[in-house]
């Protein structure tokens, strides 16, 4: 391939990652909780001592709230700056599939793999917010590949080796600042099951000594600075928040063992109909070419999928990791097994699967209309659609539609196709997200949150001490000043001595929760201010 194709394709991706990137607010809960973390570092310059609404945030380590406040400092602070760091991980880890594609099997093989994994809906998706998780997978993917690149290599000069085994623990020591200990769980463990396995149980005992120095370097920057600065508060709240996520289901986070079996089905569109025929033809990733790597990604694949059925706090983004597994999968398939391609079920379930998806979105402003007169909601509380949020579904059906065209010229025998194919599905997917963004997302995020936002907003204008009942938005905490009292919330103190006290509140909660705080206070007055979508305002003063 020509010198000149990795850039200009990178450039292509970066454009459309950029795409829209800073069009709509931040989403509840998480990317404001990640945004109001990142702000505060910014306001306090308190690097080390992670702050949500002014009490210690101890659910994530700091990494990617540093990472955005290097993206603050030169952009301002901004919806686009605070996603930056997972558009980062997105160019990286393109980077990354390319190369190592390469240098496994071929450019082309690196080309299809990066393709694959960049545009499945789940990691495009992540990609573009800033959820934490693609920044934490792409660590994760960096170590996991160090680790096998350390194995492959460790008969030869220690020099040679030695980089490779600091590489996995200097990215896993970074994966763990990112989320957490999985960060590094995950490469090892799998380093450690190919080497029983393969029973191997020698140990060069330097390579370790060093690794572990290198890991503890990196994890010492933060956890022993934090620390000495202020106690064990963290650790202590942070292993507790796991343990929350493992026993409980968070939130109605919650969904039956197999979960992460029907968001992998979802997660790895428009490439999902390959799963089947992968199945099929297992015995493909058994050649000895691939063998060891594959290994290594079966085994990735098992204990996310592992771990995640067991926790009872069920996310999509918890097990999206398996992506860079199931894309390399997929992108063997396409080259060592074309007839895969060639065969009229796969390519009409490839246009079916596509033009469905399609036409939900093509249609989308019909079926909420049509949702809205089913439940009788009045129509100007739903957010207004034109033609132009049709556009969306409009241009995947269109690139699916050529993809399909391009396997049927594959079938013809014309290597053009397939690229054809793989090309226009990847442009189309990339696109497709890039104009969501633009049209239905920020009408429906509007929707959705600025209530809330109204509602502090009414609060604050009273001069009340603000209070959140039995209720949780971040979203005035990214956007607003003024702290929030939080009373029944397991993610801040407990307040509950406000409702004890002399001062003026203005309380916002469900409305289910309206009746409870006359019935359990009857020493305080309430009167309703406003509501929306089921919160209300309430102004409560002491008899």
């Amino acid at each position: 391939m020509r010198n000149w194709l990795l850039p200009a394709t990178i450039l292509i991706y970066i454009i459309f990652l950029l795409f829209g990137l800073g069009s709509f607010p931040l989403i509840d809960w998480d990317e404001n909780i990640y945004g109001a973390a990142s702000k505060s570092m910014l306001e306090t310059g308190e690097y080390f001592r992670i702050q949500v609404n002014g009490q210690g945030f101890s659910e994530k380590p700091p990494f990617y709230f540093w990472f955005a406040n290097l993206f603050y400092k030169v952009l301002g602070l901004s919806e686009f700056s605070t996603r930056l760091p997972s558009v980062f991980s997105g160019i990286l880890s393109f980077l990354i599939l390319v190369q190592f594609g390469t240098f496994l099997h071929s450019k082309k093989f690196g080309y299809v793999w990066a393709f694959l994994y960049s545009s499945s809906l789940l990691p495009l998706v992540l990609s573009r917010t800033a959820y934490i998780d693609h920044l934490f997978n792409t660590f994760i993917l960096v170590s996991v590949l160090s680790f096998y690149v350390y194995e492959t290599k460790e008969k030869e000069d220690f020099r040679v080796r030695v980089a490779w085994i600091l590489s996995a623990a200097f990215f896993g020591g970074i994966a763990v600042l990112t989320k957490g200990p999985l960060g590094l769980a995950i490469p090892f463990f799998i380093f450690g099951v190919n080497r029983l396995l393969d029973k191997n149980f020698k140990i060069r005992i330097l390579d370790f000594i060093l690794f572990g120095i290198v890991l503890i370097s990196v994890l010492s920057f933060y956890y022993l600075t934090n620390f000495i600065s202020y106690g064990n508060e963290f650790l202590v709240q942070f292993f507790d928040f796991q343990k929350k996520l493992l026993t409980k289901s968070l939130e109605s986070h919650t969904g039956p063992w197999f979960y992460h079996f029907i968001v992998m089905f979802i997660g790895f569109f428009p490439w999902t109909v390959f799963l089947f025929p992968s199945v099929k033809n297992w015995r493909t990733f058994a050649d000895p070419k691939i063998y060891r790597i594959s290994r290594y990604f079966l085994v990735w694949f098992g204990i996310i999928m592992l771990i995640f059925s067991i926790v009872q706090t069920k996310l999509p983004h918890y097990s999206s990791s398996i992506y860079f597994p199931l894309s390399f999968f997929i992108s063997y398939l396409i080259l060592e097994k074309p007839e895969t391609l060639r065969s009229n079920f796969f390519s009409f379930s490839f246009l079916g699967l596509g033009l469905v998806v399609g036409l939900i979105f093509l249609f989308l402003p019909l079926i909420l209309d049509y949702s809205n007169s089913a439940i009788g909601t009045g129509k100007e509380q739903l957010p207004s659609f034109s033609i132009w949020d049709s556009v969306s579904g409009l241009i995947l059906m269109i690139g699916i539609l050529i993809g399909f065209v391009g396997l049927q010229i594959f079938k013809n025998g014309k290597e053009e196709g397939k690229d054809l194919f793989l090309v226009s599905t990847w442009i189309s997917t990339l696109i497709f997200i890039g104009v969501l963004s633009f049209t239905i997302t920020p009408k429906i995020i509007s929707f959705l949150q600025d209530g809330n936002l109204r509602l502090y907003d009414k609060a604050e204008k009273s001069g009340n001490e603000i209070v959140y009942y039995k209720y949780l938005s971040f979203y005035p905490m990214f956007y607003r000043e003024k702290k929030i009292h939080m009373i029944g919330s397991y993610k801040f103190k407990d307040e509950i001595s406000l409702l004890d006290s002399k001062e003026k509140l203005s309380i916002i909660c469900n409305r289910n929760s309206e009746l409870e705080l006359i019935l359990m206070h009857p020493q305080r007055s309430f009167q309703e201010v406003s509501s929306e979508n089921g919160i209300v305002l309430l102004d409560s003063s002491p008899k």
